[in-house]
C-alpha cells in the first residue's frame, strides 16, 4: 500500500490539471447550454485518451436560469436603483415589475444553516410586505413565502463588491408532485450587503417601498452527464465525483475539481492492475440550476447497484483556490473522519477539526446510506474568508470574476493528493476503513440528548437498547473472512448513514434545508414544550412512534446481518 500510495500520489501533474483547467475555463457551462456540452464532450475525449470507457447519460432535467433582477427603492420621495440579480426558480415578476413595502428581518451569515429569521417571520410581521434580511436559508424564504410576504431580498452578510448568483428551491434535485408546490412562486432577488445595510438604516427613519424585477427560465432541458469506470479486482467501488457546470466560468466552482477528477482518473488507469476495488468517477450536471439534479438522478437511477456495490462518496467540489492553505476544517462523516484526518495530517502538517456535511452540495447518497467524505476542502485563513459556500471562501463565488487567475497551482496538486491518499485507503485495504463504532458513538450521543431534551414524553430507551445491541454484534467483523466482514461493513454503514443524516426514507431526497442529526427522532426535543392536551402534541408524538419503529427496524435489520455472518463462519 505505501508503495502504491507514493507512486500514485507522485505522478499526480499540476502541469496536466492546468492544461485541463485552461481549457474548461473557455466555457461558460451553465447547465443545458452549448457550453456546457462541449465541457462534457472534452471531459470523455480526455478520459478516452487515457484509455478509459465512457458512459454519457442523458435524461431531462428540470432547469431554471437566472435572466435579469432589478430593484428600485424610494427613500424620502427619492427612487434609487439599487443593483440586483435574481436567482434560480424565483419567480418571475410582470414587466413592470412587483411593489411593496420592505421589511426588515434581521437574520445569520450562513446560508447552509438555520438561524433565528424563521422565528421572526409570520404573516403579521411580513404578510404583503417585501423581505429584507441577510438570512440566505432556504427554511426563511419558504417561512416568507408561507406567511405572505410579495417577495424577498436577500442582502449579502459579507461585505465584498460583487452579487454572487444563486438557488432558492428547496426541493432536491427534480421536483415530484408532492414537492413541487415547496418550489417559490415569489420573486427572490440578491443585493450587496453595502446596499442592504444601506435600505436598513432608511428603514429605521420611516418606511421604505421598493419594486423587484425577476426574470427566469425554468422548465425542462436535455443534458448529458459523464461517468467513467476503473474497474479493480473486486465488484465493489467508490464513488467520486463533482459537478462540472458552474456560474459563468467557475474556475474553482468547480472547474478545479473537474480536473482533478480527470488527473485521478488518469493515475488510477496507469495502475489499475493493484487496485482492490474499483472506481467511478462522475462529473453531475444540474448543480447550480437544477439543485443537484445530476446526482440525484444517478441516485435515482442506479440505487440497487450504489447500495450493493458502493462502499463511499469522494465528494470533490472547489479545490485548489487561490490562498485556500488552511485545512482546519475539513469535511466527513464519522465513519471516514480517520481517513480524512490521516489524509491531511500527513500530506500538510495540520491536524484538520472535522464537521458533519451539511445538507447541500451533491450529498445525494445518503437515503442509499453511502458515508461520504469531503465536499470542500482547503480554505483561505480566517480574516480573508467572505460568507460563501466553496472557492475556499474566496470572495469570488458564484461570480463572474471565478476564472483562473483564481486558482492555484500548488494548492490544486495538495488537494488532488489529499483525495488521493484517502481513495487509496478505501481501495486498497482488505477489509474496509469504514470505523462504524465511531458512528454508532455518536449516534448514542444524539439519542441521549434527544432523550434528555424530550424527558418522559416519549420513550427512546428502545432505541438506545439496539445501538448497544448492533455495537456488540459488530464483533463479528474481527472473527470473519475479510469478504465477509465487508459484507457486514456496507449493509451496517448504509443503515447508519441513512439514520444519521436523512428523515428516514431512502428513496426519497429530503429538502435542501438544514437538517438535524437524526432527524427522524429529533423531533422529539418539541414534546416538552407543547401541551400535552394539544393536536399538535398529539400528531407529533404519533409521527414519533412510527419513527421510532422505523429506526428500531434499520438497527435490527443491521443486527440481523452481522448475526448471520457470524452463524456462517460457525458453520
Amino acid at each position: 500500500m505505501n508503495t502504491l500510495q507514493e507512486r500514485l500520489l507522485g505522478s499526480i501533474s499540476t502541469d496536466e490539471m492546468w492544461k485541463h483547467l485552461e481549457k474548461l475555463c473557455e466555457w461558460d457551462r451553465t447547465t443545458g447550454t452549448e457550453g456546457e456540452h462541449a465541457a462534457v464532450d472534452y471531459v470523455a475525449s480526455v478520459l478516452r485518451s487515457y484509455g478509459l470507457p465512457v458512459t454519457i447519460h442523458e435524461y431531462r432535467a428540470y432547469i431554471s436560469h437566472p435572466i435579469s433582477g432589478g430593484l428600485t427603492v424610494r427613500i424620502n420621495g427619492e427612487s434609487i436603483d439599487l443593483p440586483a440579480k435574481t436567482r434560480a426558480f424565483s419567480a418571475n415578476t410582470p414587466a413592470e415589475g412587483l411593489s411593496g413595502d420592505l421589511v426588515s428581518i434581521q437574520g445569520g451569515t450562513n446560508m447552509f444553516k438555520a438561524d433565528n429569521a424563521v422565528n421572526l417571520i409570520s404573516p403579521e410581521t411580513v404578510g404583503g410586505k417585501i423581505v429584507l434580511s441577510e438570512s440566505g436559508s432556504r427554511g426563511s424564504m419558504l417561512a416568507a413565502k408561507n406567511a405572505g410576504a410579495v417577495g424577498y431580498i436577500h442582502m449579502w452578510p459579507s461585505d465584498e463588491d460583487v452579487i454572487h448568483e444563486g438557488i432558492v428551491t428547496p426541493v432536491w434535485g427534480t421536483p415530484t408532485p408532492e414537492s413541487a408546490g415547496n418550489i417559490p412562486n415569489f420573486p427572490i432577488i440578491s443585493i450587496k450587503h453595502n446596499d442592504g445595510l444601506r435600505l436598513r438604516a432608511a428603514l429605521k427613519d420611516g418606511a421604505v417601498s421598493g419594486t423587484i424585477h425577476s426574470v427566469t427560465r425554468t422548465g425542462w432541458l436535455d443534458v448529458k452527464m459523464p461517468v467513467t469506470d476503473i474497474a479493480g479486482q473486486e465488484d465493489d467501488f467508490v464513488l467520486v465525483a463533482g459537478h462540472i457546470d458552474s456560474w459563468h466560468y467557475g474556475a474553482t466552482d468547480n472547474a478545479t475539481g473537474n480536473v482533478s477528477c480527470l488527473e485521478l482518473a488518469r493515475v488510477l488507469k496507469e495502475h489499475q492492475s493493484e487496485l482492490r476495488r474499483g472506481v467511478r468517477i462522475a462529473w453531475w450536471v444540474g448543480h447550480s440550476t437544477g439543485r443537484y439534479s445530476g446526482s440525484a438522478w444517478y441516485a435515482d437511477n442506479h440505487w440497487d447497484e450504489l447500495d450493493a456495490n458502493c462502499v463511499a462518496y469522494i465528494n470533490i467540489d472547489s479545490p485548489g483556490s487561490l490562498g485556500a492553505v488552511d485545512y482546519s476544517e475539513v469535511t466527513a462523516v464519522p465513519e471516514t473522519a480517520s481517513l480524512v484526518t490521516d489524509a491531511v495530517v500527513e500530506l500538510t502538517g495540520q491536524t484538520p477539526n472535522i464537521e458533519r456535511p451539511m445538507r447541500a452540495g451533491d450529498q445525494s447518497f445518503w437515503g442509499v446510506g453511502l458515508p461520504s467524505l469531503f465536499m470542500l476542502l482547503s480554505n483561505r485563513p480566517e480574516g480573508q474568508r467572505a460568507a460563501v459556500g466553496g472557492c475556499g471562501m474566496g470572495w469570488w463565488w458564484h461570480a463572474e470574476e471565478d476564472l483562473v487567475d483564481k486558482a492555484d497551482r500548488d494548492v490544486l496538486l495538495k488537494d488532488t493528493q489529499i483525495y488521493a491518499h484517502a481513495l487509496l485507503r478505501l481501495t486498497q485495504d482488505e477489509v474496509l476503513p469504514l470505523d462504524l463504532q465511531a458512528q454508532i458513538s455518536d449516534l448514542k450521543t444524539m439519542v441521549a440528548s434527544i432523550s434528555e431534551s424530550a424527558g418522559n414524553h416519549v420513550d427512546l430507551s428502545s432505541v438506545i437498547g439496539k445501538l448497544d445491541e448492533l455495537d456488540s454484534a459488530l464483533n463479528v467483523i474481527n472473527t470473519v473472512p475479510a469478504a465477509q466482514a465487508n459484507e457486514v461493513i456496507k449493509a451496517v454503514s448504509h443503515a447508519l448513514t441513512t439514520l444519521s443524516f436523512t428523515s428516514g426514507n431512502r428513496f426519497d431526497h429530503d429538502p435542501a434545508m438544514p437538517l438535524p442529526a437524526f432527524p427522524a427522532l429529533d423531533g422529539a426535543r418539541k414534546l416538552a414544550q407543547l401541551d400535552p392536551s394539544s393536536n399538535d402534541y398529539g400528531f407529533l408524538f404519533t409521527r414519533l412512534v412510527r419513527n421510532r419503529n422505523m429506526v428500531n427496524h434499520e438497527l435490527n435489520t443491521a443486527i440481523a446481518v452481522c448475526r448471520a455472518a457470524q452463524s456462517r463462519n460457525v458453520a
